[in-house]
């Protein structure tokens, strides 16, 4: 199965650290779970950070808890399944396994330099929390 990434997604990823993009350009080819990158996904001002802050969908205000994703060094998917977005823990774990064992293949060849950290190995207790659909640089 070969997928790959709408020009919605890819614009998504604009900014963000060039070894996230990588992976996520590679990985896309071999998941057997199409995923793409939402909008507020890929780098974020700090007003944009905090307006995920304020809804909760974020535990970084964007200004005294800044997230990674203000530097680029964070990158967020969904799962497309049946034509939508989806956010089933089954989906983003599958996903998510594909993005780590290539980001590790990537890693051994050369290709990147960083290694990657995924938001669903997060402790729930920890400053982020629990968050599938993330990645960051280590």
């Amino acid at each position: 199965m070969c997928h790959k990434f709408s020009k919605s997604s890819t614009n998504n990823m604009s900014g963000v650290h060039q070894d996230l993009i990588t992976v996520f350009n590679e990985a896309i080819k071999y998941s057997h779970v199409d995923f793409g990158v939402p909008s507020s996904g890929g780098l974020r001002t700090a007003g944009e950070q905090n307006l995920l802050f304020q809804s909760n969908k974020s535990k970084c205000d964007g200004f005294d808890k800044k997230s990674l994703h203000q530097s680029g060094d964070a990158l967020d998917f969904y799962a497309y399944v049946n034509g939508h977005a989806s956010w089933d823990k089954v989906h983003l774990s599958l996903v998510a396994g594909v993005i780590l064992a290539t980001a590790k293949r990537l890693k051994k060849e050369g290709k990147i330099n960083s290694t990657l950290r995924w938001g669903g190995e997060f402790s729930s207790n920890s400053y982020h929390g629990w968050d599938m659909p993330h990645f960051e640089i280590d």
